[in-house]
């Protein structure tokens, strides 16, 4: 969440060494990755000013912004996608996990230009579309529009943090502080 780095990192990775510019190559960045929250650094959410600060350095040069949803998609931040608590849209994300509710399944998707970069079969994944894990995840995303269950994540977290946040009073020496959202804390 260290915008000044992201902005450093993103300025020197798109200077082209003085060695390649003499070879005729140029160098840039193609696509910023990022988890909405990083689950297993410690549950680490992303900040909107950070999130907003990589759109914006991917939208001046073209680059893709991109987000794993793999952990915190499919509801368990009380919102469907972990990048929706962050006000931006990224290019592309991936799923996997929540997804299939169990079934081996994995999933990317794009909108704009990159939707139209790789085409049927242009990528390959080991838990990718096969029919049974596709029916899996239509039931998987049915169930969850039909029964509320973004409501409930929200409901539970919320008593999740109340929970957390007492154990960390009277213990703040092993719980320092309550942070994530939704089942994600």
């Amino acid at each position: 969440n260290d915008v000044e780095a992201l902005k450093a990192k993103f300025e020197e990775l798109n200077e082209t060494p003085e060695e390649l510019k003499a070879q005729g190559r140029t160098r840039g960045v193609a696509a910023i990755m990022l988890e909405a929250l990083q689950g297993e650094g410690g549950i680490v959410p992303g900040t909107k000013e950070f999130f907003s600060t990589a759109r914006s350095l991917c939208d001046s040069t073209g680059a893709l912004l991109m987000c794993d949803e793999v952990q915190v998609g499919m509801g368990r931040s009380g919102t469907l996608w972990g990048y929706e608590n962050l006000d931006v849209e990224p290019d592309v994300f991936t799923s996997a996990k929540a997804l299939g509710g169990g079934v081996p399944i994995g999933a990317m998707m794009a909108r704009g230009e990159a939707a139209t970069t790789l085409g049927p079969g242009d990528h390959a994944s080991t838990y990718g579309g096969n029919p049974l894990a596709c029916s899996a995840a239509v039931a998987v995303a049915t169930y969850i529009s039909e029964h509320n269950l973004l409501q409930n994540v929200i409901d539970r977290g919320d008593q999740l943090s109340a929970g957390l946040a007492a154990i960390a009073s009277k213990y703040p020496s092993v719980l320092g502080d309550v942070r994530g959202w939704g089942l994600l804390k």
